[in-house]
């Protein structure tokens, strides 16, 4: 006989604060970040016969697109062989969520990847969360933000794949690096207080000001290594900033990967065409399929 059951969870936009949620950082000063869940997914099957167990992945992203796709994997690998219990409608208990992200954090840890704690949080929750990071305790904190400016906010953003591969791992071990040699601290914090602001910013639905922090978390995270906004990045984004955007930041830690815009969305599709990657935000986070 065989057995099939099928849990999906979503990629996450990083907004503010990124960087800030890896050790040593989060444990010398505490992180906190600004993100969401797309409806773009990593979906992951178990099959059981009678002699074997296959697991295999489906996803909708673009490879090594900074959103997070490693961590979520992750995640959906370890619910699908803890088999996490699931509520009566299909989501999964907050306590599981939070024991699940954490879990797959320690065993990344264990495997000597190197990366911070948000990607596997956003992953589990889904949602536009304030996610704040101190030692080893995580606090997330759903954003209320009401339909009609949830709206507003989706329909001004643009999330555009730069067709250049982005490494997490080769980016965080040169900032971690520089970190141990007492450099980019200052950086880091202000990187932290914008998400923060982005937070707060968001809460009195003031994308202009959003926008501005958005610019400004770029700006901070370039000077934190050489490689985390490229040549072609660079470019990318002042392209989009002639053609409707007001803001952009690169996605996850940079060094390729996707550029999200703010702006005048129907111009940014427009001048970017087939690097377009459409998405509306995700609030069930894991849950099985």
């Amino acid at each position: 006989m065989i057995k099939t059951k099928k849990v999906r969870a979503p990629v996450r936009i990083d907004f503010g604060g990124g960087t800030t949620d890896i050790h040593p950082f989060t444990h010398t000063h505490g992180g906190a970040v600004l993100n969401c869940g797309i409806n773009r997914y990593v979906v992951g099957k178990i099959i059981k016969t009678s002699e074997n167990v296959h697991l295999e992945y489906t996803g909708n992203t673009p490879t090594s697109s900074g959103l997070g796709t490693s961590g979520v994997m992750n995640l959906v690998w370890l619910a699908l062989i803890s088999q996490i219990k699931m509520r009566k409608k299909g989501g999964v208990s907050f306590k599981n969520k939070m024991q699940l992200a954490e879990t797959v954090y320690s065993l990344e840890q264990a495997m000597g990847l190197i990366g911070g704690k948000q990607d596997q949080y956003a992953a589990a929750f889904g949602g536009i969360n304030f996610i704040e990071f101190k030692g080893d305790k995580v606090k997330v904190k759903p954003l209320k933000l009401g339909k009609k400016f949830i709206k507003e906010f989706e329909d001004k953003l643009v999330l555009v794949y730069t067709g250049k591969p982005h490494f997490s791992g080769n980016t965080n071990g040169s900032m971690i690096e520089n970190l141990k040699k007492g450099k980019n601290t200052k950086n880091l914090l202000r990187i932290k207080h914008i998400a923060i602001e982005m937070k707060d910013a968001l809460l009195k639905h003031d994308l202009g000001r959003f926008a501005e922090l958005m610019n400004e978390e770029t700006k901070e995270r370039e000077k934190l290594h050489k490689s985390i906004v490229p040549s072609k990045t660079k470019k990318l984004i002042k392209q989009g900033m002639r053609n409707g955007a007001v803001a952009a930041k690169v996605c996850g830690s940079g060094g390729g990967g996707c550029i999200l815009f703010l702006g005048d969305k129907r111009k940014i599709r427009k001048y970017f065409g087939k690097h377009v990657i459409d998405f509306k935000f995700d609030f069930q986070g894991l849950t099985w399929v």
